[in-house]
């Protein structure tokens, strides 16, 4: 096995970003984050086995995040009025992954009466002076970003497609104080993963719903936004103290389908990143990190949350018929779901057809699962939602 190729120092990290955005920047550490940071470098660097493209591309990555962190400081450091923004009642799309949320976030994003982020404003919540790039700049980069991704994960556009001016999902946000699943999914950075999975997340999420605050300012203040994340299934306690009044739309699909393709997808990430990607690895870390989120959310579900909070989406009815699902989504909403967003629906399910982008094909034996020990891992989930999840 070749050495693990290295990584720049936080330090340099650090003044790296700051040279790009043209700032001084007098205490990183007020910021917060450095902690995250300095983790995800280290255990990256201990087991994340990475070769010259995963150096560059954790480089490229940590250097972007630094990026919007400070693009999203120094607006609000501006107009300090921005974090008095109020954020209404978002819907919250979460659930293991490879549950449906992606499905239900698309078809919710059709109604203009919602807001959603969208992948372009994933990768820059805001232009970086002095450049201010229009959002027609910024979705070139982002067609640019998916088409490199693409490239170097071949199979990943079949697992989970994405276009620069769809939805994205919010946790992208909370890439950006390094405080999220998503380099989890993309490094085997062991120590970081166990901080995650363990952390108390609230200043991350205090940040999160600031950037959600920025990116109000840019559109309708009346529409609801439609927000989506399976890595808020863990973590629901942090999210609810900065959206009190979500609603959570909770989508259910069997582990025994739902692990070994999030298995699947963790390993098509890794594998540009590193030359020693061992998939049973990324299958019991899919397995134990799925089952404490369900774990957690479960605890939070049974903690007196007001009746309503929590809207359940079966995949199996999803994949059957999700105009059904969706109109009865509407109904626990408190609104009709309207004929002319109802063709719209209709519209994309014709022209995005399952499996358009290719056949994601994965066994869980391919990746060391065992079907009675996965159900072991969710005896107590299957007993409570058992029928949501049978085909």
């Amino acid at each position: 096995m070749p050495p693990a190729a290295e990584v720049p120092s936080v330090p340099a990290l650090l003044d790296e970003a700051a040279a790009r955005a043209g700032v001084d920047v007098d205490d990183w550490g007020g910021l917060g984050f450095l902690p995250a940071l300095e983790l995800l470098v280290e255990s990256c660097r201990a087991t994340a086995r990475l070769n010259a493209t995963g150096a560059e591309v954790l480089t490229k990555v940590v250097l972007r995040h630094l990026r919007n962190l400070l693009a999203v400081r120094a607006v609000v450091d501006a107009d300090p009025d921005v974090a008095d923004r109020a954020l209404g009642s978002p819907i919250v799309i979460t659930g293991l992954p490879r549950t449906g949320t992606t499905l239900v976030q698309n078809l919710l994003a059709l109604d203009p009466a919602h807001r959603v982020l969208r992948v372009w404003e994933a990768l820059r919540p805001v232009p970086v002076a002095p450049r201010t790039p229009s959002a027609e700049v910024r979705i070139g980069q982002a067609e640019a970003w998916l088409a490199k991704l693409y490239e170097l994960a071949p199979g990943f556009e079949a697992i989970h497609g994405l276009s620069a001016r769809g939805p994205e999902e919010c946790d992208a946000l909370l890439q950006n104080t390094f405080a999220s699943q998503h380099f989890d999914d993309m490094f085997d950075a062991r120590d970081y993963s166990a901080w995650l999975n363990s952390a108390d997340l609230s200043e991350a999420y205090a940040f999160y719903r600031l950037q959600l605050q920025v990116l109000a300012g840019t559109g309708p203040a009346e529409r609801r936004w439609v927000l989506k994340s399976p890595s808020h299934l863990g973590h629901l306690d942090a999210l609810f103290e900065v959206l009190p009044g979500a609603t959570v739309v909770h989508c259910h699909r069997h582990p025994l389908e739902a692990v070994p393709s999030y298995a699947s997808l963790v390993t098509t990430i890794r594998r540009p990143y590193s030359d020693d990607v061992d998939p049973a690895v990324c299958g019991r870390q899919a397995l134990e990190r799925s089952a404490l989120a369900m774990d957690r959310a479960l605890a939070v579900r049974d903690s007196g949350r007001p009746e309503g909070t929590f809207v359940d989406v079966s995949y199996p009815a999803l994949a059957r018929d999700p105009i059904e699902v969706l109109a009865s989504l509407y109904q626990h909403l408190g609104r009709p779901l309207g004929a002319d967003v109802e063709a719209a629906m209709r519209d994309w399910l014709a022209e995005h057809p399952r499996h358009h982008q290719g056949v994601h094909r994965y066994r869980g034996a391919d990746f060391g699962l065992v079907p009675d020990e996965v159900a072991a891992a969710f005896a107590g989930y299957l007993d409570r939602f058992g029928a949501l999840v049978e085909s």
